[in-house]
């Protein structure tokens, strides 16, 4: 039994930690700004036109554009966003082109009290 409720605990522990986790973009000196231009143009290069101003994305497309624009790929916590990672495209399907995927808070770090 206590063999069996160790395997168990595990994968609890596990579970708990990867469920915790998602991807982010990164890239050095890179802000919320330069994620939107980037994303945005990445979306129009991925996408197939449908109307007005939305497209069918390609994420696999959208992510080697990404990656051309010099961003890259990290997991970080769901909760402790270091500042400077931003959410992209993660699926494929119609989305409309001046948006962008909700962002998570970032952990600013807290001045000095004086």
């Amino acid at each position: 039994m206590g063999a069996h409720l160790g395997r168990l605990v595990g994968l609890l522990v596990l579970v708990l930690v990867l469920g915790g986790c998602q991807l982010y973009w990164v890239k050095p000196g890179g802000d919320l700004a330069a994620f939107t231009t980037d994303h945005q143009t990445c979306l129009k290069t991925a996408g197939m036109p449908m109307k007005e101003d939305w497209v069918m994305v390609n994420v696999d497309f959208y992510r080697a554009c990404m990656k051309s624009y010099g961003w890259q790929r990290e997991n970080a916590s769901k909760t402790d966003v270091p500042p400077g990672y931003f959410r992209g495209q993660e699926d494929e399907g119609p989305v409309r082109l001046v948006t962008i995927p909700q962002q998570t808070p970032t952990t600013e770090p807290t001045p000095p009290r004086r």
